[in-house]
This record gives structure tokens, C-alpha cells and sequence, in this order.
């Protein structure tokens, strides 16, 4: 794959999650400015795209070599991410220059590298002393772009509203935001009295009361490693019986081995404050494995999703399915971390015994369908071949033996897309949609809306400005009839969709710190 430093610096930068407008200052002494300063501002600002977040992005290696003068010159009014930089204030901006351009320590060759596919042998073979997994996504020629992408298109901000629409069986639909101020939401979950939490994926958890944003962060939560847009605070979830136990349940990955994350299940107590008498109730020995989403099962287990790395060499995507790898699974534990005996895997020789499921990418959207008592997962395919799928016990959903999707480069993951002892997916997208959160209506406000499954869609097609509310129509067997997209004329990326207590819808956009959550009801009649 050949492409221009600058190319790809146009790239990588549009690419990036816009970081909060700041009013520039004077600029900062020299002496001020140190490299921890610029990591910091570099991971909240840059790595969710360049720590693997986004193929088109260079990964943080790539721009150490670039040098003072041209990072500098690219991070000018004039150069080449220029938009980007005007987000910065001076301070920041010479702080991330600093970093980038200091001298880098010497990475040692690792001893079972193949030189054949990574000739400087420091970074294709990913293996770390200790970590039993490959340690990082690895991109190759086959499932990379090979031609240059045009620079990505932010959405535009969203007016303050509100926004009314006309829908399929519903007809009227009033759209308000309920509050800005979000930085790259995650996940949404309803306390019984109203309050909404909200994950951000950098490690901070909010509430809204009574239709306001609190300004400060629930105290109480965990240290997050945040390394790229599938990483950091993922998903917050209730116990069944939180109003008697007040347990609440937090997805996230936990820093381990120096650079790295491993995926984690945190459960506390919340005492109407912060969160108190906290302990990690599951920590899994990867890294490199990517979202998790929770939920409660009708037999009061805890059911998680685990993502398997998207892209990479066959030996980092095929983690999906090693029987003694967390990658690419959906798992399951009792409420206090330990591991059910009935479990479809447990006694099994050579098998993790949490795993439930097996054969996952990556999933962003878990629900359980009150009907049926089925959990049902939305799946990020590569290019196309995105998945609604009904989690059964032990079943083994393909990736990435099977797909209905093709790899970034054009080729197709696999000619035919099935194969014996392998579930189809019960509801395949092509193009992507790249499906976010889900969940069942089940609620009074919305009566034609019924029965339906509402899907966060963040693109489609690999496009920007894409993002909708994708709603679906089944038959008496939960099959699908029909479909309506809904909000994409605000073009906004939509992450997580939830069903409030008194049976409203809200949804929370993924726009960096833009981000906003909107409330859904009936519009006037």
C-alpha cells in the first residue's frame, strides 16, 4: 500500500474526533511544556483515531517520524490541519508538538517476529512477554484501503431545536435534545427514579436529573485505558434488583501490561451520590479485544460481549474463534463474577467456560427481547455484512470464516458465506450500517412502533453523514418485513437508543464533544 506522509496526514487528521473549542491563548514558555502534557492532550484529543480507531488514521509510530518541522508546519493556520489545529489552544497545540516529536525510545525486536511479514520485527508478530494474545490490531495489505479515501466530512452541528418529523406508522415525531455537553458518549441506562446515566468512553460517568447535565462526573469509577474508538468506558448497566441492592455495573478496559488494556466487568454500589465499596468482578488476561456490551438475563446472569480485533493478520482476526480466547465472544457469569456450571462450555477441555457464544466481530448493541427471552446483538462487519443475531447457547456465529461482508481492501471475507456448523445471521446489512446500541419497544408512547427493534446506524456504506435510527418491522415468527430510517436528516452518528421508564425514546450521538442526548415523543397531533 503506497500513499504520501502528507496524504495521509490530510487523512487522518479530518479523521479525528473533534476536540473541544477552546479560545486560543498566548503562547506557553517553553519550560511549561513537557512531553506527559502532550500525551495527555494527544490521548484525549487524537488517539481515539490514531491508536487504531480509524484505518486511514497513521498510528502514533508513524507520526513520531514525521519531525518538529513538519508537524509543526502541518498544525499552522495554513497547513494541512489547519482546521483541526484552530480547535486547539496554544498550549495544547505546543504540548502535542512536543510530544510527537521528542525522541522516542528503541523498541526491541521481538524474538518470534516473522521477518517476512514485518521486516523491522518490532511490531507484526504483537506478542508481548506475559500476554498470552496478540498485543495490537495489525493492519496487512489484505484487509487495509489500497487507494488513497477522500478526507472524512464532519457533521454538521446540530441546531438547538426542536425537530419535527413525520415517520412511518407513527406519523408525528418531536425531536428535542435534552443536553449537550457530552464527550464521546457510550452508553445510556435509566435509574427507576428517571435520572439517565451516561457512559463516556474516555472514563467518565454523568447523570442527567430532571433534564439537566450535572457538571461534575460521578465519583467512584475506575481507571480506563482509553487507546482508540473501540476502547476505554464502554456500557452501564443496573442490577435486576438495584432498587434493593443499588449495584450498578460498569464495561471498560482496564490499563494492564504498560501500554495496553484488558477488558473489564467493575460492580459498585450507588449510594444517590458516587459509586462506593467497588471491585473488578471479571478481568480478562487480553489485550487488543475490543467493545463490551452488558445486560441482565431473565435467569439474573450477566450476559457481555467481548469484540475480537476488526482488522489485522489472520492470527489477531481468527481470535474469534480460539475456544480459549475472550476475543470475539458473547460471555456469561453469575451476578458476583463467578462462572455458571450450566454454562454450554463449562468442564469442556480446551474452552474458556465463560463463553455463551463464539465467532463474533465486534459488538456495539446488546438487547433481550421480552417476548422471546433471546438476547439479540447487533455486529460490525467490515465492509458490509453487519448483523443482527439471536445468541443462542454454544452456537458459533462465523467471523471471520464467514461473511456476507468484504474486507476494506474490496476482496471478499469468504466466496461463500456460510458453512456447516456456522449460524447465518438473522438479519445481514449490505452496505454497513455500522449498527450501534438496541432495544425492543415495548412502551405506551409509541403504539404503532410495537414489537419493534430500534437500532443505532452511526454510517452507512462507509459514508459520513449517514447516522440514523433504524427501525424495524417483524412478522409473527420475528421475521423481518420491513424497515424505516429515522433522524437522518440531522446526520449525526447515533451510538446507544434507549426506552426511558415512562416509555419515551432517547438517543445519544457519537460526534466527539459535540455529542448530544435527544428525547423522541409523539408530536402534536
Amino acid at each position: 500500500m503506497k500513499r504520501s506522509l502528507i496524504a495521509v496526514s490530510v487523512l487522518a487528521i479530518a479523521a479525528c474526533t473533534t476536540p473541544q473549542t477552546q479560545t486560543p491563548t498566548a503562547a506557553t514558555p517553553t519550560a511549561a511544556i513537557d512531553t506527559s502534557a502532550g500525551q495527555q492532550v494527544y490521548a484525549t484529543l487524537c488517539g481515539a483515531c490514531h491508536n487504531g480507531g480509524d484505518e486511514t488514521a497513521p498510528v502514533l509510530d508513524v507520526l513520531h517520524t514525521l519531525g518538529k518541522e513538519r508537524v509543526s508546519a502541518a498544525l499552522s493556520p495554513s497547513g494541512l490541519m489547519a482546521m483541526q489545529s484552530s480547535l486547539l489552544n496554544a498550549e495544547q497545540r505546543a504540548h502535542v508538538i512536543t510530544f510527537l516529536t521528542a525522541p522516542r525510545p528503541a523498541r526491541p525486536q521481538f524474538a518470534d517476529a516473522d521477518l517476512a511479514t514485518d521486516p523491522t520485527g518490532k511490531n507484526r508478530s504483537a506478542y508481548v512477554e506475559g500476554i498470552a494474545y496478540p498485543a495490537r490490531r495489525i493492519r496487512d495489505e489484505r484487509d487495509s484501503p489500497e487507494g488513497e479515501r477522500p478526507p472524512a466530512w464532519a457533521a454538521p452541528k446540530l441546531a438547538d431545536g426542536p425537530f419535527d418529523f413525520e415517520s412511518w406508522e407513527q406519523r408525528k415525531l418531536h425531536v428535542s435534545i435534552v443536553t449537550r455537553g457530552l464527550n464521546t458518549p457510550r452508553a445510556i441506562e435509566f435509574l427507576p427514579t428517571g435520572e439517565a446515566l451516561i457512559a463516556e468512553r474516555a472514563g467518565q460517568l454523568r447523570i442527567v436529573r430532571n433534564g439537566k447535565l450535572d457538571p461534575t462526573p460521578i465519583a467512584g469509577v475506575p481507571a480506563v485505558a482509553v487507546l482508540g474508538t473501540a476502547t476505554g468506558f464502554m456500557d452501564v448497566k443496573l442490577h435486576p434488583d438495584f432498587a434493593k441492592n443499588g449495584l450498578i455495573y460498569l464495561a471498560y478496559h482496564k490499563p494492564s501490561h504498560g501500554e495496553y488494556g484488558s477488558n473489564a466487568i467493575f460492580r459498585a454500589r450507588w449510594d444517590g451520590k458516587a459509586l462506593v465499596d467497588g471491585k473488578d468482578i471479571f478481568l480478562s488476561d487480553d489485550v487488543d479485544a475490543l467493545y463490551t456490551k452488558m445486560m441482565f438475563g431473565p435467569d439474573g446472569k450477566l450476559y457481555f460481549t467481548i469484540g475480537c480485533p476488526g482488522v489485522g493478520t489472520d492470527e489477531s482476526i481468527g481470535r474469534a474463534q480460539k475456544p480459549d480466547d475472550f476475543a470475539g465472544k458473547t460471555l456469561r457469569l453469575n451476578d458476583d463474577g463467578s462462572i455458571p456450571k450450566d454454562n454450554p462450555f463449562a468442564g469442556k477441555k480446551g474452552y474458556n467456560p465463560e463463553i455463551f457464544t463464539l465467532g463474533h466481530r465486534v459488538n456495539l448493541g446488546l438487547a433481550l427481547n421480552p417476548w422471546t427471552k433471546e438476547f439479540w446483538v447487533s455486529e460490525h462487519g467490515p465492509q458490509g455484512g453487519d448483523e443482527v443475531n439471536i445468541l443462542r447457547a454454544g452456537q458459533n456465529y462465523g467471523w471471520p470464516v464467514v461473511s456476507d461482508g468484504r474486507y476494506y481492501a474490496g476482496p471478499k471475507v469468504s466466496p461463500v458465506p456460510y458453512h456447516d456448523g456456522m449460524t447465518r445471521p438473522h438479519i445481514s446489512y449490505v452496505p454497513s450500517i455500522a449498527p450501534g446500541g438496541m432495544v425492543f419497544y415495548t412502551g405506551d408512547k409509541f403504539p404503532g412502533w410495537n414489537r419493534n427493534l430500534i437500532l443505532g446506524s452511526m454510517r452507512m456504506s462507509n459514508s459520513p453523514r449517514t447516522g440514523h435510527l433504524e427501525r424495524i418491522v417483524f412478522n409473527e415468527n420475528w421475521e423481518m418485513i420491513r424497515s424505516e430510517m429515522l433522524l437522518l436528516d440531522l446526520h449525526q452518528r447515533i451510538r446507544d437508543v434507549e426506552q426511558s421508564p415512562d416509555g419515551y425514546l432517547y438517543v445519544i450521538t457519537d460526534e466527539g464533544t459535540d455529542s448530544v442526548l435527544m428525547k423522541l415523543e409523539p408530536g402534536p397531533a
